[in-house]
């Protein structure tokens, strides 16, 4: 089971299927609230959604170089796939959420090292 950091701009988005795969999962819809959280409590990986998630990966890598990170986008644009590229997330998947897809992206993420986000209190 992992601890799961998820951050998506639209209030309704629900990360159920996250649960439903067994992980524990915090999320949020404001960036400031999610590097908080970030900042102060361990997790294996962040879920970030859009170009706001993309912006969230300098910030988060602040607290840890090594964090995992999988980004989420509506539709395959590719400026901002590129801009993503560049922070070089664990895997970009495209919106709808497969479930199947989603448990073999987080798979690999956790078979990449131990937990990388690290708040300041907790190294």
């Amino acid at each position: 089971m992992a601890q799961i950091l998820a951050y998506d701009p639209n209030p309704d988005m629900h990360w159920e299927v996250v649960t439903s795969l067994g992980h524990d999962v915090v999320s949020f819809n404001d960036p400031g609230e999610t590097i908080d959280y970030a900042q102060d409590n361990r997790v294996d990986i962040a879920l970030l959604v859009g170009s706001e998630g993309i912006d969230m990966i300098k910030p988060l890598r602040e607290i840890s170089p090594n964090f995992k990170a999988v980004l989420f986008c509506d539709a395959p644009e590719i400026m901002e796939i590129r801009r993503a590229l560049r922070w070089a997330p664990c895997s970009v998947l495209f919106m709808p959420i497969v479930k199947e897809e989603l448990d073999a992206c987080l798979k690999r993420a956790l078979l990449k090292g131990k937990s990388t986000i690290k708040g300041r209190l907790n190294l």
